[in-house]
C-alpha cells in the first residue's frame, strides 16, 4: 500500500490519496480481470491507470472529467446520458466501479444497466461509501447532523447506505454477493475528514493552476504512519466504505 500512497501524494491532495491508495491496494487481489472490462464512472482515468494499468472501456457522463483521460488508459471511451449505457447486452466480462454508485441518483436504473451489459456469470467489482462514513467524520462528532448534511451535499452523496441496504440493492438488481470487505475503519474516517482541511492549500492551487500539488509536498508527510492508520479493515456494518465482489445471476 505504501507505494500507492507515495505515488498518489505526488499528484493528488492528502485526503484523496489516503482513500485511493487503500482502494488501489485492495483491488490487486482480483487481478488480472477477465476482459473485456468496463470502468463505470471512469472520471479522468487516473485511478484506473495506477491500479489496473489499462482497461478496455471507460464510461462516464458528459459532465464528468472523462475528457481529461490520458491516452493509453482505455481502448475506448464512451459517454452516456446517465441512464442507458450505449453498449450491447452481454458485451463485457467484468465491470469495475470505484466509489461511484453513492453519487448516482438513479441507482436502480444504473445497476440494471450493469447487469444487462455483463455476460452470464460476469463479475461486478465495486467500492461504495457507506452510512458509517458520515457518522464517523470528525466534524459530525462535533457538529452532529448539521455537519453530516453539509458534507453529504458537498460530496454529492445520494446513496450513503448501510451494509444491509447495499446488499439489498445488489441482490434486487440480480447479483450474487461473493465477497464483502469493509475497508475504512471509524478511525480512518476521522483521519480522512481532518485531512480534508489540511488539503485546503491543494484546492487553492488546483483552482489557480489546474494542478493539485507542486510536487514536493509528499516529502512532508509521515507516510509510514499514514499507511498504518489506514491499513486496518473494519466490519462492514461499521465501515465507512465497502468493497463488493458480485456475480451476475442468470
Amino acid at each position: 500500500m505504501k507505494k500507492y500512497l507515495e505515488y498518489y501524494l505526488r499528484y493528488r491532495p492528502l485526503f484523496l490519496s489516503l482513500i485511493r491508495a487503500k482502494e488501489a491496494w485492495l483491488w490487486q487481489k482480483y487481478l488480472p480481470l477477465k476482459r473485456p472490462v468496463l470502468d463505470l464512472g471512469c472520471g479522468d482515468g487516473f485511478f484506473a491507470k495506477i491500479t489496473f494499468g489499462h482497461l478496455d472501456i471507460g464510461l462516464d457522463v458528459k459532465e464528468s472529467r472523462i475528457n481529461e483521460v490520458k491516452d493509453g488508459t482505455y481502448k475506448k471511451l464512451v459517454v452516456y446520458d446517465g441512464h442507458k449505457f450505449p453498449l450491447k447486452s452481454g458485451s463485457v466480462n467484468t465491470v469495475v466501479s470505484n466509489c461511484v454508485l453513492e453519487h448516482i441518483e438513479n441507482l436502480d436504473e444504473v445497476l440494471k444497466e450493469v447487469w444487462r451489459v455483463l455476460k452470464p456469470g460476469g463479475g461486478f467489482l465495486t467500492t461504495v461509501m457507506a452510512k458509517p462514513w458520515e457518522e464517523n467524520l470528525a466534524g459530525s462528532l462535533l457538529l452532529g447532523n448539521t455537519y453530516k448534511a453539509w458534507m453529504k451535499k458537498k460530496q454529492v452523496h445520494f446513496n450513503l447506505l448501510d451494509s444491509e441496504e447495499w446488499n439489498g440493492e445488489f441482490k434486487k438488481a440480480g447479483f450474487k454477493i461473493e465477497e464483502e470487505i469493509g475497508y475504512l475503519s471509524p478511525a480512518a474516517c476521522k483521519l480522512i475528514d481532518i485531512c480534508h482541511y489540511l488539503s485546503l492549500p491543494s484546492l487553492v492551487l488546483y483552482t489557480l493552476t489546474g494542478k493539485w500539488v507542486l510536487g514536493l509536498e509528499h516529502k512532508l508527510y509521515p507516510v509510514d504512519w499514514l499507511v498504518k492508520e489506514i491499513t486496518e479493515n473494519a466490519e462492514s456494518e461499521k465501515s465507512g466504505a465497502i468493497f463488493f465482489e458480485l456475480v451476475k445471476r442468470d
